[in-house]
C-alpha cells in the first residue's frame, strides 16, 4: 500500500534533484530516503530513476507521476492556506441571501468594504424575498439571510434596528413642497404598489384602510426598486423602505411620513448549523452599518 511519507521522498528527489538534498528536505537520512523510493517502485512496479555515475535521472514514468503528484501537493498546499486563513479570519466563504431592498445597494457597498479587509474570503449574494431567503437558509444554501421580520420558523434570528418606511414622489409632485406626507395626502392619488406577501404591503394597505383613504392603485410590483424607478418616471407615488428610496435620492423626492410606519427586519441563521467566526463577523459590522445608516439618513426637504 501506497505511503505518504514515500511520495513525499519521492516528489523531494524530483524537487532536490538528488538523494542528498532530498534527505535534507525532509530532516531524515539518506539511507532513509533510498529505503522510501525502494518501497515506492515497489508497489507502483515502476523503474521510476535510473542510477548513472552516482546520479539519479527521473524517468519518463517518474516525470508523468510527479505531475500527478505535485498536482495533489498543490491542492493539499491549498487547504493549507485556506486553514490559514480561516484561522487569522481573512479567507473562506460567504453566502448571504437579502430583500432586493437592501440587495439592490445597501448590502452590495457594505460587502465591498467587508471584503475589503478580507481580501482572500470569496463571497456570494442574493437578492430575494423572504420566504425563499428562509427556504435558502434552512436548507443551507445560505450561511445567513436578512428578512421581513415575520415568524421565522427553524432560525435563530438577529433583530436589526426598526427602520421608518418613506413616502416617494416625483421631483415636480404637488406634494413635494410639503415637509412630511400624511396618509391623508395620498387620498385620490396615482399610487405604485408593493404586492403581498411584503409586510409593507400589509401594513401600509391596513393604515389607508382604517381611514378610508382611496388611492388609485396605477400599478403593482414586488420590488421596491421597480416602485422607485416608476416614481423617477412620473408614475405615480409610493411608500417604500429607506434604503431603496436613498438608492434613488437623484431621480425622485423623498419625504417622512407621519404618523410614522415602521418596519423590521432581521438577519436569521441556521440553527443546525454553528456560525463560523466570518459569519459572526458579518452580522455584527452589518448590525452596526445598518443602524448607522438609519441615524445618518435624512429625508429630502422641500428646495433641496
Amino acid at each position: 500500500m501506497l505511503k505518504h511519507r514515500q511520495i513525499e521522498a519521492f516528489r523531494a528527489i524530483i524537487i532536490g534533484g538528488s538523494m542528498s538534498t532530498a534527505a535534507g528536505i525532509m530532516g531524515i537520512t539518506q539511507p532513509a530516503i533510498s529505503r522510501l523510493i525502494r518501497d515506492l517502485e515497489h508497489e507502483t512496479r515502476l523503474n521510476l530513476f535510473e542510477r548513472t555515475g552516482g546520479r539519479l535521472i527521473a524517468t519518463g514514468d517518474a516525470m508523468a507521476l510527479y505531475r500527478e503528484v505535485d498536482r495533489s501537493f498543490q491542492g493539499l498546499e491549498r487547504i493549507l492556506d485556506l486553514a490559514r486563513d480561516l484561522r487569522e479570519r481573512r479567507g473562506g466563504s460567504l453566502r448571504v441571501a437579502a430583500l432586493p431592498g437592501l440587495a439592490n445597494g445597501f448590502l452590495p457597498s457594505f460587502a465591498a468594504r467587508f471584503l475589503g479587509s478580507r481580501p482572500n474570503l470569496n463571497m456570494s449574494l442574493h437578492g430575494m424575498n423572504s420566504h425563499f431567503v428562509l427556504d435558502w437558509v434552512n436548507s443551507g444554501q445560505c450561511d445567513l439571510g436578512i428578512v421581513e421580520n415575520t415568524q421565522m420558523p427553524g432560525v435563530k434570528v438577529e433583530d436589526l434596528p426598526p427602520c421608518e418606511m418613506v413616502a416617494v414622489l416625483p421631483i415636480n409632485h404637488r406634494l413635494a413642497e410639503r415637509d412630511y406626507l400624511t396618509p391623508e395626502d395620498f387620498d385620490s392619488e396615482d399610487f405604485i404598489s408593493l404586492i403581498k406577501p411584503s409586510v409593507m404591503h400589509v401594513m401600509v394597505d391596513s393604515i389607508m384602510r382604517d381611514r378610508g383613504i382611496i388611492r388609485r392603485i396605477k400599478a403593482e410590483t414586488p420590488l421596491s426598486m421597480i416602485a422607485c424607478g416608476m416614481v423617477s418616471a412620473g408614475f405615480g407615488i409610493s411608500i417604500v423602505d429607506p434604503f431603496t428610496a436613498d438608492r434613488y435620492s437623484s431621480s425622485l423626492v423623498i419625504r417622512s411620513l407621519q404618523p410614522a410606519i415602521s418596519i423590521n427586519w432581521s438577519i436569521i441563521l441556521p440553527t443546525h448549523i454553528k456560525a463560523s467566526t466570518i459569519t459572526n463577523e458579518f452580522v455584527t459590522e452589518f448590525k452596526a452599518a445598518f443602524g448607522e445608516f438609519l441615524n445618518d439618513f435624512k429625508p429630502s426637504k422641500p428646495g433641496s
